[in-house]
């Protein structure tokens, strides 16, 4: 074994010479080739340069002809001046339809676009320009500035096309001579690799053990931080899910002739902890504010965020109920204290009216299921909290009908498959599938629906009022 592995030692690095010397060979020649098709295809470009070049210097002339032709018609109204316009006019489509296909042979679509926009330049200064003073004997002012403006903006096309193509000339020159040089100073570089192919080699095998040990080392610090990050992730969720199972709302209030149910389902991913959340207060016998809204991030900053906003809007409410005004106040206070972006729904339901007066904040919209008709997305809008300082929300008021089911969620309820619409037709047949079971959870039959199939992958909160006729109805469900 010994004397095998010493003359694999000696023949490997004499066999790696002769094949690198191989592929200077090869290299040599691909590159030899090479240049001689640069250069070649820089001649080309170069004579289809030249032929572009005299086709827009042309099509310059025409355009000048065409504008000095109806000038001096304007002028003195004789047709035999006429004779420069017809003629330009006949050969300018002719001039384009040779520079075109130049242009994309030289694969020059921003050109090519530019080029387009000047014929129809041309063709709107023939129709809104030329046309008029060919046709009528007092032409108004306004229409001579639009073809000058019309006339200055082909010109500055052209110039354009012109600079492109004589910038393509000197790139295509350039890319000659860098590619003659390029080979020369391959050449000698070939040679001198030649000569240390050698002693490369000899330190190659030094190299590779001291990469592997990198490599060795590297994986094991990659590990480490691996473990110690997941560590970090799992003590954060325990928190996280500590501080939002505290700052969850486990009981809703019970009404007359209104019957309420939630439900908070936890995202399923380790690192998503999410700061959606819910409230039911009840402001008099007949009136409750809803809250429901969700922290932008995820971690123990947006539960401890979501507490934060859901205790100020309550306080808010507390001073004035109206949920434009909650909003307002609530926004100011966070923007103040700098906190992350926040959407919410601030509504008051009224028990005996079946009233629903609520306002957005950048929030999904709020869902209402009446009998006899499908379920409706109400109106929306406004910023999330935190953004602005100064924004207001609209408060908007909706008069429902006994048995109606309104439903609030947050955007985990519609985005679980990135595609929002879909996500939405699901809610609305979820909705309208719980509504036919007024006796069960509404909000748990919901969510059951959407996600017995499907992964959660952002926190879901569901909200759901129906309004009853009966005291039978005033049961509040948790899911």
């Amino acid at each position: 074994m010994d004397t095998r592995l010493a003359q694999r030692r000696i023949y490997i690095p004499l066999v790696l010479t002769l094949v690198f010397l191989a592929l200077v060979v090869v290299v040599l020649v691909v590159a030899g080739r090479q240049v001689s098709s640069t250069i070649e295809d820089a001649f080309n470009a170069a004579t289809e340069v030249r032929t572009a070049r005299f086709l827009v210097a042309r099509a310059i002339s025409q355009q000048l002809d065409e504008e000095t032709g109806v000038r001096g018609y304007a002028a003195v109204r004789r047709r035999v001046l006429l004779q420069p316009y017809y003629t330009a006019r006949a050969a300018l489509p002719a001039s384009f339809t040779r520079l075109r296909p130049i242009l994309t042979g030289l694969r020059m679509p921003g050109t090519l676009a530019v080029l387009n926009d000047a014929a129809r330049t041309n063709r709107r200064w023939v129709a809104d320009v030329a046309y008029p003073i060919l046709t009528f004997k007092r032409v108004p002012a306004k229409i001579h500035l639009h073809g000058k403006r019309l006339v200055d903006r082909y010109r500055r096309d052209m110039e354009y096309v012109e600079d492109s193509l004589a910038s393509r000339a000197s790139q295509a020159q350039s890319r000659a001579r860098r590619a003659i040089y390029g080979v020369s100073l391959f050449a000698l570089g070939a040679v001198a690799a030649v000569v240390l192919a050698a002693a490369l080699f000899t330190i190659q095998q030094y190299r590779l053990a001291a990469r592997f040990e990198r490599a060795r080392v590297g994986a094991e610090e990659e590990r480490r931080r691996a473990a110690e990050i997941r560590s970090a992730y799992e003590a954060e969720k325990r928190i996280a899910d500590t501080l939002q199972g505290a700052f969850t709302q486990n009981l809703l209030p019970q009404m007359a002739k209104v019957r309420f149910s939630a439900t908070y389902l936890p995202a399923a991913e380790q690192a998503r902890i999410g700061g959606d959340w819910y409230d039911v207060l009840e402001l008099s016998q007949d009136r409750v504010l809803l809250t429901i809204g969700d922290v932008t991030g995820h971690g123990i900053d947006a539960a401890v965020a979501m507490n934060r906003a859901r205790h100020l809007l309550v306080s808010c409410a507390l001073v004035d109920a109206s949920p434009g005004a909650v909003l307002q106040r609530a926004n100011c206070e966070l923007f103040r204290n700098g906190s992350p972006l926040i959407t919410a729904v601030a509504g008051i339901v009224d028990s005996r009216s079946c009233e629903f007066v609520y306002a957005t904040a950048g929030h999904p919209p709020p869902v209402l299921l009446e009998p006899g008709s499908k379920p409706r997305m109400l109106d929306f809008g406004s910023l999330p909290l935190g953004v602005m300082k100064d924004s207001s929300y609209r408060t908007y008021r909706v008069q429902s009908v006994p048995g109606a089911l309104l439903v609030l969620y947050t955007d985990g309820v519609v985005e679980h498959s990135h595609n929002v619409v879909e996500g939405e037709a699901l809610l609305l047949q979820a909705i309208e599938a719980a509504a036919s079971w007024p006796e069960h959870n509404a909000a748990a039959m919901i969510s059951a629906s959407i996600f017995s199939n499907r992964r959660i992958v952002d926190d879901v909160a569901i909200l759901t009022v129906r309004f009853g006729d009966d005291a039978g109805s005033s049961v509040g469900w948790v899911a």
